[in-house]
């Protein structure tokens, strides 16, 4: 990665960190604090999440729990009034996240308080006085994935719209197969396309498309029922990534891909959807052979 290019991806990250620990009592969302450190919206999750070491939601609540220690040590303030503070609804529900981080109730940690910082590879945790060193951030070192730039041309496609797990799409992916198949429509390239940032909604309400390439022009045969629609793939700069295996291994690829490939390229990325092209079938070629290509659009 380019020094320029490092110091500018740690000076964002750090920022969105900065952000957050000014917000304890109130945390900022996902958007709030991609938009406030200048990240996609979309990608924010799996870049702090690859930065930092911890996804985002789980920083949050190890920072106010360590916070919630030091109190029990330093304050005669109530458990439950701590526990409401830190984000609980519930002493019980406080107690229980208590006890799955320092081993031990609140009320005992209170009676034998011991150190109140929990291990963490970014090295980040509260104090009284505010972050006291530069966080450890994983923003270069070896990556099994490269990130080059193509400029493509829009691209019509018919779509089938699935809700849900995002690892569920396969489903629509046979129906759409079956359906252009009875109707005599060529199945050219096969597309993935991801609505929704998984940090942001419930896995139920997650949208994606399971999407065939088509020409332009084309007009709906019989739907069969299909819930299908003719769209568009915006076209323009996107940062591409392929991905060599199994389908179950498309997750920790986008995030290795937008944690560490996609910030050496040095460019902000655009607002589109991203989207997975599928490069072979996976009807007649073994699992370790599958190539995807991971594509992130760019801002010009």
């Amino acid at each position: 990665m380019r020094t320029e290019t490092r110091q500018e991806y740690q000076e964002r990250i750090e920022a969105a960190i900065k952000f957050v620990l000014s917000r304890l009592d109130n945390p900022p969302s996902p958007v709030e604090i991609a938009d406030h450190a200048g990240f996609s919206r979309f990608h924010f999750g799996r870049v702090f999440s690859m930065a930092v070491g911890e996804p985002l939601a789980e920083f949050v609540r190890r920072l106010r729990l360590e916070r919630a220690a030091w109190q029990l040590e330093n304050s005669d303030v109530s458990i439950t009034e701590i526990a409401f503070e830190a984000g609980y609804e519930s002493v019980e529900g406080f107690g229980r996240a208590f006890r799955d981080l320092f081993h031990v109730a609140p009320s005992d940690f209170r009676q034998q308080p011991a150190r109140h910082e929990i291990q963490s590879s970014c090295e980040v945790h509260w104090c009284p006085q505010g972050r006291r060193s530069i966080p450890n951030l994983v923003i270069s070192g070896e990556c099994s994935m490269e990130a080059r730039i193509e400029k493509i041309d829009d691209m019509t496609i018919v779509a089938l719209r699935h809700i849900g797990p995002y690892y569920l799409i396969g489903e629509k992916f046979q129906k759409l197969a079956q359906w252009a198949m009875r109707h005599g429509v060529p199945i050219t390239k096969a597309i993935g396309v991801w609505h929704d940032n998984p940090d942001e909604k419930p896995v139920h309400e997650l949208r994606s498309d399971a999407c065939l390439v088509v020409a332009d022009g084309f007009s709906l045969p019989e739907t069969d029922g299909l819930d299908l629609r003719v769209d568009k793939i915006q076209g323009g700069s996107y940062a591409v990534g392929t991905h060599k295996g199994s389908y179950e291994g498309l997750g920790d690829a986008w995030a290795r891909f937008c944690g560490q490939a996609l910030p050496k390229l040095g460019r902000q990325t655009g607002d589109a959807p991203p989207f997975e092209l599928y490069l072979n079938d996976c009807m007649s070629v073994p699992v370790e052979e599958l190539l995807t290509d991971l594509y992130v659009s760019l801002r010009d």
